[in-house]
């Protein structure tokens, strides 16, 4: 099975080219924007200049630049070329500036990846004598925790919850192609009215170098949450201390226990999985990165989390600008309004499920109501509410002993947490039946 070569230039004058065989695939990017036809866009570093009181360490910077690797390969290196049409073997050549830290890191690396995204790694190495010279003009205040925003529900209640206590906290939202960005500035905006002076936000774009042909990319985008995870850390280390990050996201999803047995491969993610959340930890660890990961709403339905927000009028005035779904381009491909949720979705589903359980829920803020219209369950776009419907009929989660098996089957759970994830799944899934029933 052949390799795919994933190989990072620093800059326009890096003449690194690896020892490999010509049949070998091979991409080349570079991380110095001044590459202009390699260059990974961003504006990360920009970013980080208009707010940072201090660059972080260079162990941050390797990670931010192996976060930017693993992102854009796994977007940059197609699945279908793969003999069973998903697992491919990624090779990574990233130049680093700690060399030997991070040499014994690689066995986590590619555990890490390894699960997340369900294709094998490799990585090699290389030293970096390349540092940036960058100049901080600006200062900003301390704060309190940073916290992941995606412009989606959950890390809007997330937010809401900890400007509540009254302290200042960094949002930390990425975007590529796509409604995205408008999403999270949209509800940043609002929270930002509502709560003056309290938020330091950091919006960071990301895109892989375009490629000759279209078409030529891969969409699964399973490593995302490695690179939302890594810019956490290079914003907490900004600051001094050891600043926490949360990541509001509720159990269902987080666990994402498969549907239907066939359901694998781009069906089945695992961004903020447990395991992953536990392997990433350990790996910021052996870095001796010292920021806690923390998932304050692991335990928690999305209905139980919107029931129990700490301000409800506030969360009644931006619900509705938060984004959950994964097709948010699927109303203006039918010719309705933007920025409308798909609502066939499984997030989409999610979503309808708990805020009707909160009487909150607008069927006019979807393209498909799969309630008054559902789809066709032969098609793709009536996959995913077959696919709750098959899981409802079976009530595989009404049994403990079942339950238990579906939640180790996603992968390792910690023996302390085992049962609350199991309760969290089984109430996650009657919150779906009610709404559909």
């Amino acid at each position: 099975m052949s390799k795919w070569h994933f190989i990072v230039k620093t800059n326009i004058l890096d003449d690194y080219n690896p020892d490999i065989s010509s049949e070998e695939p091979r991409v080349y990017v570079s991380l110095d924007p001044e590459y202009k036809s390699l260059a990974v866009r961003n504006n990360i570093y920009k970013v980080i200049l208009t707010k940072a009181i201090k660059l972080p360490s260079s162990r941050v910077l390797d990670l931010l630049n192996l976060a930017i690797s693993v992102y854009t390969a796994d977007l940059k290196i197609p699945r279908r070329f793969s003999e069973d049409r998903w697992t491919r073997t990624i090779v990574l050549h990233v130049p680093v500036i700690n060399l030997t830290t991070w040499q014994k890191t690689t066995s986590s690396i590619i555990e890490m990846l390894g699960f997340l995204t369900g294709d094998r790694w490799e990585i090699s190495f290389r030293k970096n004598n390349f540092k940036p010279k960058l100049t901080i003009n600006n200062k900003v205040e301390k704060v309190s925790k940073v916290s992941l925003f995606s412009g989606g529900l959950d890390s809007l209640v997330g937010a809401i919850d900890l400007l509540e206590e009254g302290k200042r906290i960094a949002l930390v939202g990425h975007y590529g192609a796509g409604v995205t960005n408008k999403v999270q500035e949209t509800v940043l905006g609002e929270l930002e009215k509502l709560y003056p002076d309290l938020i330091e936000s950091y919006l960071f774009y990301l895109q892989p170098p375009k490629s000759n042909s279209e078409g030529q990319g891969e969409p699964s985008m399973r490593s995302r949450s490695f690179l939302f995870f890594s810019l956490a850390v290079v914003v907490a280390s900004l600051f001094t201390g050891k600043t926490p990050i949360s990541v509001a996201e509720n159990g269902l999803i987080s666990l994402n226990v498969p549907l239907t047995n066939p359901r694998i491969g781009s069906l089945s993610t695992r961004t903020t999985h447990p395991y992953f959340v536990s392997l990433f930890s350990d790996f910021l660890s052996l870095l001796k990165i010292n920021n806690l990961i923390i998932l304050p709403y692991r335990f928690q339905t999305k209905g139980e989390m919107i029931a129990q927000t700490k301000n409800q009028d506030a969360l009644k005035k931006t619900v509705d600008l938060s984004m959950s779904c994964s097709h948010p381009e699927a109303g203006r491909y039918q010719g309705k309004k933007p920025n409308l949720h798909c609502g066939y979705c499984v997030p989409c589903i999610i979503r309808r499920a708990s805020l009707a359980s909160a009487q909150l829920d607008k069927p006019s803020t979807y393209a498909i109501d799969i309630l008054q219209d559902p789809p066709d369950p032969t098609t793709e776009t009536g996959r995913d509410l077959r696919a709750f419907e098959m899981a409802i009929e079976r009530g595989r989660f009404y049994n403990y002993r079942q339950a238990l098996f579906d939640v180790l089957a996603t992968g390792t759970i910690s023996s302390d947490d085992i049962e609350d994830y199991i309760d969290v799944y089984m109430r996650g899934m009657k919150e779906v039946e009610s709404f559909l029933s």
